[in-house]
């Protein structure tokens, strides 16, 4: 599967991404602006704008989210299987390692079954 960038759920991470990083870059600005630095105070003005224009944005992407997921076929089609099988599947997956796990485990034993070093 390949994820669409202009998915809601993937305008909501970046635009997540974004605030985090506005905000993390200039959190020194309100030590600034509390101390009397004018420029400090008008970029600091300029940041708080950007940040409520970036949340206005998220809160619409969240609420277009419930609509796309809605649209979003089940697993169990999209892996065209029953649920049944899936769960079977993920059951006795469980249980064992996979094939290479035990390729590894074996050599680490002397070698896969069957070998003997000294013959």
């Amino acid at each position: 599967m390949t994820q669409d960038p202009s998915h809601p759920a993937m305008a909501l991470n970046t635009r997540f991404s974004e605030v985090e990083c506005l905000a993390e870059s200039h959190q020194h600005l309100s030590k600034e602006s509390l101390g009397g630095n004018k420029p400090a105070n008008a970029v600091l003005h300029k940041v708080l704008n950007q940040l409520e224009e970036l949340l206005s944005d998220m809160k619409a992407d969240v609420t277009r989210l419930p609509n796309m997921l809605s649209r979003i076929p089940p697993v169990s089609g999209r892996l065209q299987m029953s649920e049944r099988s899936i769960l079977s599947r993920l059951t006795s997956r469980g249980s064992e390692p996979p094939p290479q796990q035990v390729r590894r485990a074996a050599w680490r034993r002397g070698g896969p079954e069957g070998f003997d070093p000294a013959s």
